[in-house]
């Protein structure tokens, strides 16, 4: 029974590990998206800041 429960543990820990990653990409992914629909000048160009300066 001990076994059992500390294999389950294990694996939430390592789900949610997997699973911060996803949303920390959703959230970046929303950033960049929201930063292009606010630029407003017709292109999504994501990297204009970096290539600009």
């Amino acid at each position: 029974m001990k076994m059992t429960k500390s294999l389950l543990l294990a694996g939430i820990l390592g789900s949610s590990f997997l699973m911060s990653g996803c949303v920390a990409a959703a959230l970046g992914a929303a950033y960049v998206v929201g930063e292009e629909v606010n630029e407003n000048d017709g292109d999504f160009d994501p990297l204009d800041e970096i290539v600009d300066g």
